[in-house]
């Protein structure tokens, strides 16, 4: 058989693998998630792809665990995101009365003050709790969303992830959408939606992100400083016991900053920061397996952000 052809078909089986968990999972007693996520993390952890040597010594090093201590949070951060992972997965099922029935918000007014028809408000989020929840109750409450999402290798995983997250009305687009359709977006009084802890090589900007030098996406300083929009953090905190706490963070306001490099390092940093202090309260809520801290100042010494702050690249 055409090796081609096989792995097509290897493709859609993992996404039908999928849309099967999230149709599962829509009819779980939170008990039976419970139980799953445990069997299936106890499954899994002997394989590399879990990097749990990894994420235990992270732990230690931007921490300051033990190893016991680490190895346990190790074990605990997958268990939940795996749990969470299930409940994100249900959205593709969940009608809105029962996505609504989930959320209790704070901060609300944050958005309602600072959203303008010309300029927008971009929106910073990572890996953490039940982010995907996010775009979805924001659009079913009325809000023009725009997330940008990296597109998946797996073209029938891509388009499945796109229609969960479209569901309810929110506009996904892919991180090579162009800055003037992004300014557009922004333009028509949408919250653009970025993911902004992963490494992004040697091109990002380089700030303190739990101790450590990492690279961040250029996307949220520049955008905002271009339009003067607003740069607002939201993050859901799981609460499988009660309502799920979708928390708007007070906006930082971009225009207090300088128009240069040093100004988007700033501007970076301290949205980076805010994140840093959730991660710190409720670490396994972190998905702590990306390689977060894997490009470094030394690996390129003539990145604008570099240069700007004089780092010490062999330190």
């Amino acid at each position: 058989m055409d090796k081609e052809f096989l792995r097509d078909r290897f493709d859609w089986l993992q996404a039908e693998l999928i849309d099967i968990i999230a149709r599962k999972c829509s009819n779980m007693s939170l008990y039976q998630r419970k139980k799953l996520s445990k069997l299936l993390v106890k499954a899994i952890l002997p394989f590399k792809f879990c990097r749990k040597d990894y994420v235990t010594n992270i732990i230690m090093e931007t921490l300051g665990y033990t190893h016991e201590d680490a190895e346990k949070l190790m074990i605990k951060s997958t268990e939940t995101f795996v749990l969470n992972s299930f409940e994100m997965a249900s959205l593709r099922y969940m009608t809105p009365e029962t996505l609504n029935d989930k959320i209790r918000v704070e901060g609300l007014e944050y958005l309602k003050e600072n959203i303008r028809p010309d300029r927008g408000i971009v929106m910073v989020s990572g890996h953490f709790g039940l982010w995907e929840f996010i775009p979805q109750w924001l659009t079913l409450n009325g809000f023009k969303m725009t997330s940008v999402a990296r597109i998946q290798k797996n073209k029938y995983v891509d388009k499945w992830f796109n229609e969960m997250r479209e569901r309810h009305g929110a506009h996904v687009t892919d991180s090579g959408y162009g800055l003037r359709d992004i300014l557009k977006a922004l333009h028509n009084g949408h919250i653009l939606g970025l993911m902004m802890d992963q490494d992004n090589g040697k091109q990002g900007i380089f700030m303190k992100f739990m101790g450590k030098w990492a690279s961040a996406p250029t996307g949220p300083a520049v955008i905002s400083m271009k339009l003067g929009s607003p740069i607002i953090p939201i993050y859901v905190f799981p609460n499988y016991e009660g309502k799920h706490l979708l928390k708007i963070f007070p906006p930082i306001d971009v225009t207090k900053y300088e128009k240069n490099i040093l100004g988007q390092q700033k501007l970076t940093q301290d949205y980076n920061s805010i994140y840093e202090e959730i991660i710190r309260k409720t670490p396994e809520q972190w998905f702590w397996l990306h390689k977060r801290w894997k490009t470094q100042p030394a690996d390129c010494p003539e990145n604008p952000s570099v240069k700007a702050l004089n780092i010490d690249i062999n330190n």
